[in-house]
């Protein structure tokens, strides 16, 4: 990546996103982690004027990255840009976190990792989902084959303008592969029912019944994100506690991957929810 460097140079391509905020705060202000600095903000999606950005960071276009930087993380909400603005990035050889989700589609999912291993670069994505320790310790109760039942809650929009309920619905499906494993998502089937107050997704991972609950906004707070687990001994249901430092493990991940290209994700690991997140697509677009 950065060769003999000590710091690793990052640039970001978009603004609008809390996420771009949050790793500023955490790399550039607090150092954390260490070894990395956000060099440049490519803020496409937002009027750079407003970004609230210090001006030093801004560069035009995602293109001015190149040569810049050592690695790029692409934070634009809706994930159906996520293939046109990381792919010439992959393509350049850059290693590339591209937020969740990944891709709203299959085909751009697959063509971003036929990007990245044409050219030999690091692709990576996961939700902030997958780090807290309810979910580890639910992916523990499945290890030993002990969960019998999961039941995800949180909050998701199907009218959100930033491709539907994919664009918060994707953390409760990566949380579900993070517990159960990536392995046949393709062929898994999926239920979908929509109601005023919530959509309601059912399938099968890994043999075992997943449920995952969509809360749309409403007039108080956002639900906060859930989690259920049912085994032979009961069920026991714990909110999922992100902490301030949400994305600090997600970008501890990345720069591990990039210090060690052998740890990256499997393209299963990448592609399951996005194989999901398409079913749910679907599923609401059915009458």
């Amino acid at each position: 990546m950065g060769g003999a460097r000590d710091v690793l140079r990052i640039g970001i391509v978009g603004a609008e996103s809390s996420h771009t905020a949050e790793l500023l705060r955490l790399v550039n202000g607090e150092g954390r982690p260490p070894g990395a600095r956000v060099v440049a903000v490519a803020p496409v999606d937002v009027d750079a004027r407003t970004a609230g950005i210090d001006p030093a960071l801004v560069v035009g276009s995602p293109d001015a990255l190149v040569g810049a930087v050592d690695a790029a993380l692409v934070l634009t909400r809706d994930g159906a840009t996520h293939r046109a603005l990381a792919g010439p990035l992959l393509a350049a050889g850059l290693p590339v976190w591209v937020d969740k989700p990944f891709a709203t589609t299959v085909a751009d999912a697959r063509a971003l990792i036929d990007t990245a291993r044409r050219a030999g670069a690091l692709v990576w994505s996961r939700s902030a989902l997958r780090f807290p320790a309810a979910v580890r310790r639910a992916a523990g109760l499945a290890a030993r084959g002990e969960l019998r039942h999961l039941h995800l809650v949180g909050p998701a929009d199907p009218a959100s303008p930033y491709s539907g309920i994919a664009f918060y619905g994707i953390h409760l499906l990566e949380a579900a592969v993070e517990v159960l494993g990536p392995a046949g998502y393709e062929r898994a089937p999926m239920a979908v029912q929509r109601t005023p107050r919530a959509v309601v997704a059912t399938t099968v991972l890994a043999g075992t019944p997943v449920t995952c609950t969509f809360v749309p906004p409403g007039a108080g707070a956002p639900v906060p994100f859930h989690l259920g687990a049912v085994t032979a001994d009961g069920a026991r249901t714990e909110v999922i506690d992100l902490g301030r430092d949400y994305l600090l493990p997600a970008a501890e991940a990345f720069l591990a991957a990039c210090a060690e290209p052998s740890s990256a994700q499997p393209d299963e690991d990448l592609l399951a929810p996005v194989h999901l997140v398409e079913r749910l697509g679907a599923g609401l677009a059915r009458p």
